[in-house]
């Protein structure tokens, strides 16, 4: 305990010179220069190198993951607080969002409110960054390779299932069991909190989302999922019957990246990257060290889903297989063995406890955009019904004149009847 709280302190007076000292990252109009805890020190930010596969991530020059973390006074360190340990909450942000998204919807202030008040208990909750590239790679990464080499979304599974907690576990007061451990997403970051789960399924004791991309394919009566979203990637770019070769990954095109970023976590093509030796000379390696689809799966380097050569900020070249055609029909050989084996319907047959004992919280609304309405009751409607039988809470919602729910202000809201969830799932 003693070592631990040895590493608390410096952790935080690391994270204070952090939070102080100016940065490239822009944290947006609302947000203060330097957030507060509850007890008036600096509110620290996390940034941390879970993984030396980080260093591939597509424009990860620092080869870090940006977070930032609310610690209630009752678990600072002497003189604000008790070093107290509370439970634990990973908070996931939607597609292009930062560390700061939170933040700029009124977390803190939530958090002082509802803790002050009684209304929720003393908890400390990271936010991690979405991954900047493409809006995001749907938090995934690393599952699916063979013998665990490095994909171009660094090893994401790993860092949100596991290394995360055990970091955070390890510098600050935290309790360190499942059921005071939770995750909660808003859009893409609801895939990510779900997807977490069942690949690490005795880490996290409570989920908490909002309407995302639950259900690639949807389901009877809900419709299409992803896969209605093709021709509107295509019709996006002026592209649909076209040639598929003039697909632009260099503006931002929000369906577009979306299916960007999550090829080059579902279905990297084959090629040569460069590892850097010691962070600064790059080494060619040979064979790439990621998933060999050439050479292991036979696919035709001629598909019409080829996008070839996206060359990254950091001058690395990766390829990525689109999971559709020019006409936005799918193509089944990536359609079906690369995404539909990523969907959350496929994650929860895997073998373990999938979920067992889990509480369930959902915030969804039909104004949702991107299909992710029906995407989300579709996996609910998978939770509830056997042979999985899930208990789930369900809160519907909707927007004013003027204010649909699809943008954001209704984020404050969602947030604190999460926490409330949150709260009252980490018991006692």
């Amino acid at each position: 305990m003693f070592g631990k709280m040895i590493k608390f302190i410096a952790l935080s007076l690391i994270f204070v010179s952090m939070i102080v000292l100016p940065g490239c990252e822009d944290r947006g109009t609302n947000v203060p220069a330097v957030p507060s805890l509850d007890g008036g020190a600096p509110w620290p930010t996390a940034d941390h190198i879970y993984s030396p596969q980080l260093r591939w991530l597509l424009s990860n020059n620092i080869e870090q993951l940006p977070a930032w973390v609310y610690i209630p006074q009752v678990a600072a360190p002497p003189p604000l607080g008790l070093s107290r340990p509370v439970p634990l909450l990973i908070l996931l942000a939607p597609q292009g969002a930062n560390k700061f998204f939170f933040a700029q919807h009124g977390l803190q202030e939530l958090l002082k409110e509802m803790i002050a008040d009684g209304t929720i208990q003393p908890m400390i909750v990271a936010c991690p960054s979405n991954d900047p590239s493409f809006g995001g790679f749907m938090y995934a990464g690393g599952f699916n390779f063979e013998n665990n080499p490095t994909p171009p979304t660094g090893n994401n599974d790993a860092i949100f299932g596991s290394e995360m907690v055990a970091f955070l576990r390890n510098s600050l007061p935290v309790l360190e069991n499942q059921q005071k451990t939770g995750i909660a997403g808003f859009g893409m970051g609801a895939y990510g909190a779900f997807r977490a789960a069942l690949l690490s399924d005795t880490v996290y004791g409570s989920i908490s989302v909002t309407d995302g991309p639950l259900d690639f394919d949807g389901g009877s009566g809900f419709g299409g999922g992803l896969a209605d979203l093709f021709d509107d990637a295509l019709m996006e770019q002026g592209l649909l019957g076209q040639n598929l070769q003039d697909f632009d990954s260099a503006k931002a095109w929000p369906i577009s990246n979306m299916f960007i970023g999550a090829a080059f976590a579902f279905s990297p093509k084959d090629t040569v990257l460069f590892a850097h030796d010691d962070n600064t000379n790059p080494t060619p390696t040979n064979p790439a060290p990621f998933w060999k689809m050439d050479s292991t799966y036979g696919f035709d380097t001629t598909i019409s889903t080829l996008i070839a050569g996206f060359n990254s900020p950091s001058g690395y070249i990766f390829d990525y297989l689109l999971p559709f055609t020019a006409d936005g029909n799918a193509y089944p050989l990536i359609w079906n063995n690369y995404w539909l084996t990523e969907n959350l319907e496929f994650l929860i047959n895997l073998p373990g406890n999938k979920l067992n004992g889990v509480n369930l919280w959902f915030a969804t609304t039909t104004e949702s955009e991107l299909n992710y309405y029906q995407q989300t009751q579709s996996w609910i409607n998978t939770l509830t019904n056997a042979p999985y039988v899930y208990s789930v809470t369900e809160k519907k919602y909707l927007g004013t004149a003027g204010n649909p729910a699809s943008e954001s202000q209704y984020v404050y809201d969602m947030l604190r009847e999460m926490l409330i969830f949150h709260s009252n799932s980490f018991g006692n």
